[in-house]
């Protein structure tokens, strides 16, 4: 039995990725129809909103940032996740050198301790958006998640699958992704979850491919419950 024969039925939990707000999500919001949608700020422009879950069976979906977090947080009733542009760990180790040079990482942290907006905008440059932030960066929550991001580890979770409590997950990725590249995808999951390629995606496919995005959910809402 499938989740639901109708995705309208099904809510969904979002979560952003850094430097980005809820409202990155409004193209996908907008190709599912009236789907119920719970959807987490982490508080990079305004109040974090952080304590928000969907009543019920849910499907969650996050991106990049968004999807580690999630892989650490399994909320309750989510019945299967789906990664968009997504990592198990982001920062690089003696185990995993696809990842990102820590030193990367800290050079960001400490620009956001004197000049947070310039950190945002030139983040957001590289992902490929050429609108500007929408609004005064918060240097707390970025720094924040860039210390998950440099820190966090959800390997270990992957690989124990759903007996680490997790749900069915399911990777959406760019194979032109600048953040998040093919390799660190191939690294972050060895082969133990299933990853579709968007061979001219890059790293902000809710953006650029919504349709592809959308496509996504309502399959994997259509895929059989879990026990």
């Amino acid at each position: 039995m499938a989740l639901s024969d109708d995705p309208a039925s099904v809510a969904l939990f979002l979560i952003h990725g850094w430097g980005f707000t809820p409202d990155f999500w409004q193209p996908v919001r907008a190709r599912l129809g009236q789907v119920e949608a719970t959807a987490l700020d982490l508080g990079f422009f305004g109040a974090a909103r952080m304590a928000d879950r969907p009543a019920g069976r849910h499907v969650a979906v996050g991106h990049s940032l968004g999807a580690l977090w999630l892989l650490l947080n399994p909320p309750a009733e989510c019945v299967g996740m789906l990664l968009i542009n997504g990592f198990a760990r982001f920062g690089a180790a003696e185990d995993y050198r696809q990842g990102v040079s820590p030193r990367v990482i800290e050079r960001m942290a400490r620009g956001l301790d004197h000049h947070p907006d310039d950190v945002v905008a030139a983040f957001r440059g590289r992902t490929g958006i050429t609108t500007p932030a929408p609004g005064a960066a918060r240097a707390e929550r970025l720094a924040w998640a860039l210390d998950l991001l440099r820190n966090a580890d959800a390997r270990a979770a992957c690989d124990a699958g759903q007996g680490a409590g997790l749900p069915p997950i399911r990777v959406l990725a760019g194979a032109e992704d600048p953040i998040a590249p093919p390799a660190m995808t191939e690294a972050s999951f060895l082969g133990r979850v299933p990853v579709e390629w968007v061979e001219d995606g890059g790293h902000l496919l809710p953006l650029t491919h919504p349709d592809r995005c959308a496509d996504a959910i309502t399959r994997m809402i259509a895929e059989p419950c879990p026990p």
